[in-house]
């Protein structure tokens, strides 16, 4: 009864903190005209243009509270976040992705405790609260990484798009638009913030600059050196854009014939780590008297702990050999 008691005032305070942070958030949030007019710099002098990218138009404080705030405005690594934030394609601000993590990172030191109640579960908790605390970062990158990814797939398309708009007699900015308004989430989502950079004052340069930061991938890449270096010598932009597309469109091909001819490996890897749990599992439904000594036993958390992390590491390792680069 204590441990349920537990666990639910845990899960009541975490709700009540979130809302309170969103609540907090919703207060808090500014209309973009006033953002342009803070902008707008009276201390510019007249005449003077400065171009401004729809992130600095619509970008939100890290924090709402204050001095989370101070803290993440001048942190390397707050920008770093940020920058995966929007990777990922998510609505957050930083602050709300801390106080994320370090409520996970808290209810699972709590749930440690209350499972182990000795001196032992202290030593394990500290160790699985700094490993919750980080899972959420390894969330954000695999959302990034499968929205790149998706961006990677559709990129030949709204590269094939914009070359045919420019073979019409349309300029480049009207093929981004075409993308922007044509393709489907995610890649429509990067152009328009493209277009949203143009229509602020930003140069082509900058904002597919801007587009490379939030899609890091070899496929933008190349497609942003291409037109970066028809902009600066020339040349006839439609054909090179054909052509990356077509370099695109093979290297995709040959990414899946890789993963067809691995797919029996990185399913023997994911059986291997998920199999001792679905055992573990099991034996606590059949014999829970004799399986909760892993629980409730100095020897048996160490024991648990020792095998969490090398399955873990077991599971990266097999992903990271079959991660073929083409």
């Amino acid at each position: 009864m204590i441990m349920v008691d537990l666990l639910a005032a845990l899960c009541a305070g975490s709700a009540l903190g979130l809302f309170g942070v969103l609540a907090l958030r919703g207060a808090a949030a500014r209309p973009a005209d006033a953002r342009i007019r803070e902008l707008a710099a009276p201390n510019v002098p007249v005449g003077t243009h400065r171009a401004l990218s729809s992130r600095e138009v619509m970008r939100r404080p890290s924090s709402v509270v204050p001095f989370l705030r101070e803290a993440l405005e001048s942190s390397e690594r707050a920008a770093r976040w940020e920058r995966e934030i929007e990777q990922a394609g998510l609505k957050l601000r930083v602050g709300e992705y801390v106080l994320g993590r370090a409520l996970v990172a808290l209810a699972a030191a709590f749930v440690v405790l209350a499972i182990g109640r000795s001196g032992a579960a202290l030593v394990v908790a500290l160790p699985a609260a700094g490993i919750a605390f980080m899972l959420p970062a390894y969330w954000l990158r695999h959302l990034g990484g499968r929205r790149t990814g998706q961006v990677s797939k559709q990129l030949p398309e709204a590269v094939t798009l914009i070359a045919s708009a420019m073979k019409a007699g349309f300029a480049f900015q009207y093929g981004i638009g075409m993308v922007a308004e044509q393709m489907e989430p995610p890649t429509s989502e990067e152009f328009a913030r493209v277009m949203a950079d143009l229509n602020v004052g930003a140069s082509v340069e900058e904002a597919l600059y801007a587009m490379l930061a939030r899609v890091d991938s070899e496929d933008m890449n190349l497609v942003v050196t291409a037109v970066l270096i028809q902009r600066q010598s020339g040349g006839n932009l439609a054909e090179i854009l054909e052509t990356v597309g077509e370099t695109m469109r093979e290297r995709e091909r040959l990414t899946g014939e890789v993963k067809t001819m691995t797919a029996q490996q990185r399913f023997s890897g994911t059986v291997l780590t998920l199999w001792p749990v679905a055992i573990l599992v099991l034996f606590s439904l059949v014999n829970w008297h004799q399986t909760k000594l892993l629980f409730t036993t100095n020897i048996g958390l160490v024991l648990i702990s020792a095998a969490a992390v090398g399955q873990l590491l077991g599971y990266y390792t097999i992903r990271r050999i079959l991660d073929i680069d083409i």
